[in-house]
């Protein structure tokens, strides 16, 4: 699908494409999925070359982020499907040529509709290439952001569930570890995610801002260029916070479940040891020897019985005064 904007007043507009007609007006070429007919209309009408996804699914900087013809081609990572339970990575290409865009992307993922409907407004101040293609990777730092609060805050619940009760008692012994671990390993993935999607649009203003000038970079946008650096430099140094934590919260929660076992394990010991001594009486006197005196005792029975119920107390308050339970 391919979608034309013109820089129109103070915002963009949606232009339908004419076949056999230049789009001089149009400052971004918004291809999604595109066929091979809307890639060489825009080849014409930009001048430039576009990539095929699987360039531009090369993980070499030096294939992603480079000059030719005149033309910046920058391809970046940016976060799809993150409110899912499998949070996903899509690749998005840039073409900045005499200040007009091209967007080549094969998913429809938020921010682009975010920025869509914030630079149509009046007022929006988007009217070229650069506005657009700074303006995309502001909006996409601040879903990073956004899906990171989110993480935040379910790893923060992750925690306080790990941690809020004590070990051997029933509500502790009622936890789902297996659930508690499948959701540490999903909150994981998605901080995993966003650290790609920051490392690559990072990458991007770095090369940007180096070859920008050539365009005839503004004071505004160098500053632009800055501050999405430093905000994504903060945002990188909260993933990275929020990844350790998870990677605590993992370690935390296998070691519960091992105390879990031992636990579980100490009991079944202790109740062996319990019941060792009554085992021993009832095992003497089923040998039933013809010349066994109790046999024929009247309160042979309730001596044996007697006995078996002593041991058992007796090695239950010898642990307890050991401190064994």
């Amino acid at each position: 699908m391919l979608t034309l904007y013109t820089g129109r007043d103070t915002c963009l507009v949606h232009t339908e494409p004419v076949a056999g007609s230049a789009c001089d007006g149009v400052v971004w070429f918004d291809l999604v999925s595109p066929t091979a007919e809307e890639d060489r209309f825009v080849e014409r009408q930009m001048g430039v070359s576009i990539p095929t996804r699987d360039e531009a699914l090369e993980i070499e900087t030096s294939s992603r982020l480079y000059e030719e013809g005149g033309a910046l081609y920058m391809t970046a990572v940016t976060l799809c499907q993150a409110d899912s339970e499998r949070p996903g990575t899509t690749t998005v290409t840039f073409i900045l040529a005499a200040n007009r865009l091209a967007t080549v992307r094969y998913e429809d993922t938020r921010p682009f509709s975010h920025f869509e409907g914030r630079a149509l407004k009046p007022g929006s101040g988007v009217l070229d290439g650069t506005d657009v293609l700074l303006g995309l990777t502001d909006s996409v730092v601040d879903r990073v952001a956004d899906v990171l609060e989110r993480v935040g805050a379910e790893v923060d619940q992750i925690s306080s569930q790990i941690f809020a009760h004590d070990i051997g008692s029933r509500d502790a012994r009622s936890r789902d570890y297996g659930r508690l671990i499948r959701a540490i390993a999903r909150q994981g993935h998605t901080i995993g995610k966003t650290q790609e999607s920051l490392v690559s649009f990072s990458r991007l203003l770095g090369f940007f801002a180096e070859q920008g000038p050539q365009s005839g970079l503004t004071v505004e946008e160098k500053g632009h260029i800055t501050t999405l650096q430093q905000d994504i430099k903060s945002i990188s140094d909260y993933a990275t916070a929020l990844d350790n934590k998870v990677v605590f919260l993992l370690d935390a929660t296998l070691g519960l479940v091992g105390l879990e076992q031992n636990t579980i394990v100490k009991i079944f010991s202790v109740l062996a040891v319990v019941f060792m001594p009554p085992t021993l009486i009832a095992s003497i006197y089923g040998m039933n020897f013809r010349l066994m005196p109790e046999l024929d005792w009247t309160f042979g029975y309730p001596m044996a019985l007697g006995m078996m119920l002593a041991s058992v107390l007796v090695t239950y308050t010898v642990f307890k005064w050991r401190g064994w339970l």
